[in-house]
């Protein structure tokens, strides 16, 4: 508070009650009535549902459904600063609790910067003319105390919701974990406390003069040192301060120009035209339509452009734009994000032109697009139910950033490394959960592509449960919970399919097995083609390799042909080409490196397919390669593909797309995966064991 500042008071009911009105009359006069002596307080009610046409004691039912319902943005601001001093302390909490829901959203809501914009814009309009050449606002003028603080309030608000430590009520306080929070640059973060500081000095002196409430400083007066030292920099700090603001704030974007943008599109057929107008059409919601349309015009014309600018399938991008809109029920507070972070508008962009997987992903839950924007999550919740929630998101999160990412850098081995990591988390903190119910030491043995750390899109799990000794009741509860809370519906599908075909005697096997009798089976029983299937196997909670002593078992002549049989039931018979089960394919690739290993009684230092291909000697490097680049086409194919596919259809739309995407013509990439199947084709005859003469 500073010198004349009023006090600004709300009072709240559990019940209605007439007779506290005559009560809180007088505590009113009281304070505020002038005497001989002065007064104590100018005090303000005006802070309460309904402003002054409400109650003046609203009970806390009112309380609620009036800022629940019709709340505007400045009293979300307002109560950032709300704190209790006195009454019941129940009643106090349950008013405190709802006002830092109402203030602080979980979910980013850059609305409510539309709504600033615009209260700003009125407060510069009503006042600007109390600043002149020989007159300055302190408070309501540009750069003034009141943009300080509308600036560092927005952000609390916008930012509040995910972090509760930023709910602090001093202004100083605020810029100080914004700043260390890497939310506001140090230099602006300092710059600004200093120049509030500076101004809420300068307002102190000025109300000091005549013991009055103004906040004008006239230049043109006599002046004590201080103000005339601050006065040297007074106007380039204010200006300094107005661009920060506006840096958050923007300026409003103007109707007229946008029709004719809209109008304008120059789309090349009837059809699109036809698809364009339904999405124009899809009004906003929102209780301040007219400058919501605002937004929501100015984002479609800026995300069309954009998809134009892209080059990726415009048809497709619309359809998706048509569809995510209608989930999202046309929401305000959508168009104001994508509207103001152009970077996402960009990646949104990209996705709905050239991946239906993961814009399929953001169509079924928008509200991802938070942790999209901050490509993070919050930290796991103690409740399972919430828990699952979690997971499901932070594995469908995973899939959109990572998929956006390799999109544009079609890094394979970076995308691959955090598909698995992700995994790797989710098991393991879905495990340990389970585990506070049903005490265990069981572990988890991951196989196949989780096994190599080498998952994609749309992958499977494959796995098995593993203890030391023998297993009881609680583990058996363990597991099947653990696979049902895998595998259950959340909002967005399961968090992961499963596979555990590969845990001894296949389906007809125990659910859990002993870590003995698996080393057992694996060097006295498993068939060799379970043997290959173990050589991927890696413990997940620490990521180690398994025991995998059977590598020395090696192969008869009598398992060479049966691989060999295998591998010609799994090569397709089709014309297609088939990144995987073509001959030379991927499936190919991985299971003859596999079959080296054990033919040669290699141990491997890996799980990786990589690692496996480049242990065939001097040849393998090549493989290597020709294995990446495959995979890399059949995790492009994943994204652009409306379904999961293997083929490559030289006339088929997804074959288009995925050349598209990879920078390629349709017929350049199709000729280059039948060169690299060709000479894998050649050199697997030379190295793969399975197909030499036994």
């Amino acid at each position: 508070m500073n010198l004349s500042s009023d006090v600004d008071l709300l009072i709240v009911s559990q019940d209605e009650s007439v007779n506290a009105l005559p009560g809180l009359r007088r505590f009113q006069k009281i304070l505020s009535e002038r005497t001989a002596l002065g007064f104590v307080f100018r005090v303000d009610f005006d802070l309460r549902p309904g402003g002054k046409q409400g109650p003046l004691v609203p009970t806390l039912d009112q309380f609620k459904d009036y800022y629940g319902n019709y709340g505007e943005t400045w009293e979300r601001l307002a109560f950032v600063r709300l704190r209790p001093l006195a009454g019941n302390e129940s009643l106090q909490k349950d008013v405190l609790e709802f006002a830092h829901k109402f203030s602080f959203r979980k979910h980013l809501d850059f609305t409510l910067l539309e709504d600033l914009k615009t209260l700003r814009s009125k407060i510069q309009g009503h006042y600007w003319g109390r600043s002149q050449n020989e007159v300055t606002d302190l408070k309501l003028g540009v750069g003034g105390i009141r943009d300080v603080e509308l600036f560092t309030h927005a952000l609390q608000v916008i930012h509040g919701g995910r972090d509760n430590s930023l709910q602090v009520r001093g202004t100083t306080e605020a810029l100080l974990l914004l700043e260390m929070k890497e939310l506001l640059p140090k230099e602006e973060a300092q710059f600004l406390r200093a120049h509030y500081w500076n101004l809420r000095r300068l307002e102190n002196y000025v109300q000091a003069l005549n013991d009055e409430q103004t906040h004008l400083l006239r230049l043109d007066e006599v002046h004590p040192d201080f103000v005339t030292a601050a006065l040297t920099t007074l106007h380039f700090d204010m200006l300094r301060c107005d661009s920060i603001v506006k840096s958050l704030l923007g300026e409003a974007p103007k109707e007229s120009s946008l029709e004719d943008e809209l109008k304008n599109s120059g789309l090349p057929d009837e059809d699109l035209q036809e698809l364009w107008n339904e999405i124009l059409d899809q009004e906003v919601l929102s209780r301040n339509k007219g400058r919501d349309e605002i937004s929501r015009k100015a984002f479609l014309a800026a995300f069309f452009e954009t998809l134009k600018e892209q080059k990726g399938d415009l048809r497709r991008g619309l359809l998706l734009l048509k569809d995510f809109i209608r989930s999202t029920r046309a929401k305000a507070s959508f168009f104001s994000l994508l509207l103001r972070e152009k970077t996402l508008m960009q990646e949104l962009g990209w996705l709905f032109g050239h991946s239906p997987y993961l814009s399929r992903i953001l169509c079924n839950r928008p509200e991802l697009l938070d942790s999209f924007v901050y490509r993070s999550q919050n930290d796991h919740s103690d409740d399972l139910g919430a828990l699952l929630e979690e997971l499901a998101e932070k594995k469908l999160l995973s899939e959109v950033i990572n998929g956006s990412e390799y999109l544009r850098e079609k890094n394979l081995a970076q995308l691959t490394q955090n598909l698995t990591s992700t995994a790797d988390s989710i098991v393991n903190a879905l495990l340990a959960a389970l585990k506070k119910d049903f005490p265990s030491d069981l572990r988890i043995l991951a196989l196949g592509k989780w096994g190599g750390r080498e998952l994609g899109f749309r992958s499977d799990l494959d796995f098995i449960f593993v203890l030391n000794h023998e297993p009881g009741e609680n583990d058996f509860k363990l597991a099947k919970r653990f696979i049902t809370r895998l595998t259950e519906n959340h909002r967005g599908g399961n968090i992961y399919s499963i596979d555990m075909r590969l845990r001894p005697s296949g389906k007809a096997g125990p659910l859990i097995i002993r870590e003995e009798d698996l080393n057992s089976y694996l060097n006295l029983e498993a068939a060799a083609w379970e043997r290959q299937a173990y050589l991927k196997a890696r413990w997940v909670d620490n990521n180690s390799l398994m025991q995998n002593d059977f590598v020395q078992r090696g192969l008869s002549a009598d398992e060479l042909l049966e691989l060999d049989r295998i591998r010609l039931q799994l090569i397709s018979a089709s014309n297609e080409l088939n990144l995987k089960y073509s001959e030379g394919g991927l499936v190919d690739l991985e299971l003859a490196a596999q079959t080296a290993l054990l033919q040669n009684r290699k141990t491997p230092a890996s799980s990786s397919t990589e690692h496996f291909l480049l242990a065939m000697g001097a040849k393998g490097g090549p493989l290597s390669r020709n294995y990446d680049r495959l995979r890399q086409i059949e995790q492009m194919l994943q994204l652009v593909a409306s379904e999961s596919l293997a083929e490559l259809r030289l006339n088929h739309e997804s074959f288009q797309a995925l050349a598209l995407a990879l920078h390629a013509t349709p017929s350049e990439l199709f000729k280059e995966a039948q060169e690299l199947l060709s000479q894998n084709i050649t050199i697997l005859k030379e190295l793969d064991p399975r197909r030499q003469p036994h």
